[in-house]
């Protein structure tokens, strides 16, 4: 790791005051409360014409009060905070009016939250902490779900099944903090799959070879040197992003046999396959560039 990167490190967050955890919402030390609406609408487009000076401010003025539950997710997944911290940045940068009103109008599907998952991504795969009140309620209105033969005018059915859960999880993806612990999970999954499918064409653009978080020695091996191609930490990190942030919003690229050629690596962003999820690794490679070499979200060991 850079030894001067890292003695820089959490400089830009300290006047920034740090909002609680998820570990200390556990703990009944605070309350994490859902907005209404959580995201804001942002040109992808016009975000990338900014100055670099301009999108450090924003990055800082989003994410530095989040900087503990970025470290926090980090140690849980084991995987970069830095990645975390690119993977919502980048999302937060492409927001469209309709994720505004899906949220306003309280869609309880669909992409969600500052980390824009689906609620069924994080429900499938448990990316977002369900309790166990909850759980059991959402059980009970599966068992009392009627016949036809039940219904007549005047019976107000339970909710359909599922809809408890998807509604909790729905809620939850709000909170930044939840966001911020669904993403690092989604990473560390999608790393895990990568690792399995080393071989595959996106990997191989990339020069992947590091190794599933489940076994890494800790979150920054996924960056380290024959991890990926590049020389430095800092080249090895936007290849990081690239490949990942991609499979973040396709993650089928990561097992494609014609994946297309990264934006990064000069493909055409107007060609098919995969066009969106190409687009969104340059972007989050961008963005992964600009806060490494700032040394923003910055975990010491």
């Amino acid at each position: 790791m850079d030894e001067m990167r890292m003695a820089g490190a959490g400089g830009h967050c300290a006047s920034h005051k740090a909002k609680p955890t998820l570990s200390q919402e556990a703990m009944g030390k605070a309350i994490l409360k859902a907005p209404l609406v959580s995201v804001e609408a942002m040109d992808a487009e016009a975000f990338f014409k900014r100055s670099k000076a301009a999108r450090v401010k924003w990055y800082c003025s989003t994410l530095c009060a989040y900087q503990e539950q970025l470290f926090e997710s980090s140690r849980r997944n084991n995987v970069p905070a830095q990645l975390i911290a690119a993977c919502i940045l980048n999302e937060l940068a492409d927001i469209k009016f309709q994720d505004v009103w899906q949220e306003r109008l309280g869609a309880i599907k669909g992409s969600l939250g500052p980390a824009q998952m689906q609620v069924q991504t994080a429900t499938e795969f448990g990316h977002v902490d369900v309790p166990q009140e909850v759980l059991e309620r959402d059980d009970e209105a599966k068992r009392l779900q009627p016949g036809p033969h039940f219904m007549s005018e005047g019976y107000a059915p339970p909710p359909p099944r599922k809809m408890l859960l998807r509604a909790y999880v729905a809620m939850r993806l709000k909170i930044m903090q939840v966001s911020i612990e669904a993403a690092a999970r989604e990473l560390a999954r999608l790393l895990t799959l990568m690792a399995k499918h080393k071989t595959r064409a996106w990997q191989q653009q990339h020069g992947f070879n590091a190794p599933a978080p489940a076994v890494a020695p800790h979150p920054h091996a996924c960056f380290q040197q024959n991890s990926f191609r590049g020389v430095t930490d800092n080249e090895r990190f936007e290849q990081l992003c690239d490949s990942v942030i991609a499979a973040y919003n396709s993650p089928d690229i990561i097992i494609a046999m014609n994946p297309g050629k990264s934006v990064l690596f000069g493909g055409a962003s107007g060609a098919p396959p995969y066009l969106d999820a190409r687009q969104h690794g340059f972007n989050g490679a961008t963005i992964g560039w600009d806060i490494f070499t700032e040394g923003l979200f910055v975990q010491r060991p």
